[in-house]
């Protein structure tokens, strides 16, 4: 039996990478780390949730899978501009993101 994980974080929140200059929207959370550059594990046993984002760094965008552990809330309250939010997520009333009820081509 696996054991249930708990996100910390929501698909469409921006968060920002702990170390490094980078921000993101987040668009999938994951158990596995097979798409993440994850480096050290933390503890023993599973490395935790893995979050799938929209990213941009000096204003690059692309797109990144982190370990929960290396990411924190932006409370900056400034948009995320990457190209590719627009096909899964939308901006809504408060100018959060949310997931589109139809995803776009």
């Amino acid at each position: 039996m696996s054991k249930t994980q708990i996100a910390r974080y929501n698909i469409g929140q921006v968060i920002r990478h702990r170390l490094y200059e980078m921000r993101g929207v987040i668009f999938d959370v994951d158990a596995s780390p097979a798409a993440a550059d994850i480096g050290p594990m933390q503890g023993p046993g599973t490395p935790g949730l893995f979050y799938r984002m929209f990213a941009v760094d000096d204003q690059i965008p692309y797109v990144a899978c982190i370990a929960e552990q290396d990411l924190l809330p932006d409370q900056s309250g400034e948009p995320v501009n990457h190209p590719e939010i627009g096909g899964l997520l939308e901006v809504d009333e408060g100018g959060g993101y949310r997931r589109r009820k139809r995803l776009m081509n």
